[in-house]
């Protein structure tokens, strides 16, 4: 496969990054510190965002893998989410002066759903695209790589130049992320900046719509309206089923943690928005390294050996600076030096976090295969939709487990860091440490029964095509005899 192909490809995904980061480390704070919209209320807006997901993933998971048109049964999904994806977002970050705090609520989550439903539209079919295009068990992870590293290039651009463009520290504003007067201006960025590279993904893989899947058929399947209730189907797929537990318990926590960012940054190591803009910039080095630490440790130890390596370091990495507050060695450093050690630790925990996505999705494709053996179809979109609602769980049940933790100490709202109590910060440093690398070891548990190796791979694709060719046999007698 060309390389301008697969970065085509891979360039789509960075509008899941747009959207990550945009509602991970800005939309959260946004509503919460600047505009006064309670901790629980907030969060809740994001888990219910999610519940809407659970119906819309799958359903258009499965409309996509029964479509047929000249377009293929993929691409036109992925440019009818494009542009209303980006009028949502710019009336998610404008939200009418004066609400009460229930109107801004709904505000938030109305917008919010639609900028999921537009994500939906996109997401679900390009990430069933990525499994039709490779089939190669080693080829898929290098794939998926680009994919990944476009992902994490939408975060980054959205971070460092949210926190350096719109959000700078002033004089009247230290503090950049408290100026209400420049999220509209920053909605409207990251709105349109999504949409174009999902344009310029549909326009750069068109040329594969020849030779992908067709449409699948099946007389007996129920609705695809309904098609959240088979997401339940593919967790009969016992490696499928370790897959989406492991992935929804590590998106959790990781949202956890990108939502609690700007907290930890501001309150704990005392950054202002041009220090995050610089920390921000530390994933330049995470998504180069990432495809490299993933294939190479996946050809060495195999998959899923892989993923539980990347947990373990990226979460002892991560949770380091932490340590060093509970020890307090961290709090005398400069400033400088402070931001030295995060942005390193950030820089190398990445890598691992993000090698860890990227070997969830190869993983995944490969149980794919497997529900083809059983069932001889290829039914990327239900799968992958299952994929896409553990991860947007990141920011769904992420935000809402981070809003109530923060009302649940007492978190003040729009509060400088001097004038932050101690009692606040301490329990806000043990919540984004301890408890969360605690969490993210238990991923490691899950993933640990996890069946598929190469060899077994390469047995699933021997059966499959054996069955294929017996299936084509039975085709050319019946039309012999018609």
């Amino acid at each position: 496969m060309k390389t301008s192909l697969k970065i085509g490809y891979g360039v789509g995904q960075g509008a899941d990054g747009i959207k990550t980061a945009a509602f991970s480390t800005f939309l959260f704070f946004y509503y919460n510190q600047v505009l006064g919209l309670s901790g629980s209320l907030a969060g809740m807006a994001a888990l219910l965002a999610l519940v809407v997901d659970a119906i819309t993933d799958p359903m258009i998971g499965q409309i996509s893998d029964r479509f047929n048109s000249r377009w293929g049964r993929r691409h036109p999904f992925m440019l009818a989410g494009a542009i209303p994806f980006a009028a949502a977002m710019i009336a998610l970050f404008s939200p009418p002066s004066g609400l009460g705090e229930m109107a801004l609520f709904f505000w938030m989550l109305s917008w919010a759903i639609a900028v999921r439903l537009m994500l939906t539209l996109f997401f679900v079919p390009h990430l069933s695209l990525g499994a039709e295009m490779v089939r190669d068990y080693h080829e898929r992870t290098k794939l998926i790589g680009y994919r990944v590293f476009f992902s994490y290039a939408g975060v980054l651009v959205t971070t460092v130049l949210g926190f350096a463009l719109f959000f700078p520290s002033t004089d009247m504003y230290q503090n950049g992320m408290l100026n209400a007067d420049s999220y509209a201006s920053f909605g409207a960025f990251v709105g349109l900046m999504g949409m174009t590279v999902m344009l310029i993904s549909v326009i750069s893989t068109r040329s594969v719509i020849p030779s992908l899947s067709k449409a699948v058929h099946d007389p007996l399947a129920k609705s695809a309206f309904f098609g959240f209730v088979a997401v339940f189907v593919t967790l009969k797929e016992h490696a499928f089923r370790i897959l989406f537990l492991a992935t929804l318990m590590f998106m959790i926590v990781a949202g956890v943690s990108q939502t609690l960012l700007l907290y930890v940054s501001s309150y704990i190591f005392e950054f202002t928005s041009n220090h995050l803009a610089i920390l921000s910039s530390s994933i330049i080095f995470s998504i180069f390294l990432a495809p490299m630490v993933a294939q190479r440790l996946s050809t060495k130890i195999d998959k899923k050996n892989t993923l539980a390596v990347c947990a373990f370091a990226g979460g002892l990495i991560a949770a380091f600076p932490f340590f060093l507050y509970f020890l307090d060695l961290f709090q005398p450093l400069s400033i400088s030096s402070r931001l030295t050690i995060v942005f390193i630790g950030n820089a190398i925990a990445q890598s691992f976090f993000i090698a860890y996505i990227i070997m969830l999705d190869s993983m995944l494709s490969d149980t794919i295969d497997v529900h083809e053996q059983h069932t001889a179809k290829r039914e990327e979109g239900l799968f992958f939709a299952a994929r896409s609602l553990a991860t947007k769980a990141s920011f769904g049940l992420g935000s809402f487990f981070a809003g109530v933790a923060l009302d649940i100490i007492n978190f003040p709202k729009n509060t400088l860091p001097a004038d932050m109590p101690a009692a606040a910060v301490n329990n806000l440093a043990i919540l984004a440490g301890p408890v969360l690398l605690a969490l993210f070891m238990i991923t490691i548990v899950i993933s640990s029964r996890y069946p598929l190796t190469s060899s077994s791979h390469r047995e699933v694709l021997r059966v499959i095509a054996i069955n294929k060719q017996q299936l084509d046999v039975k085709f050319r007698a019946a039309q012999e005899m018609s």
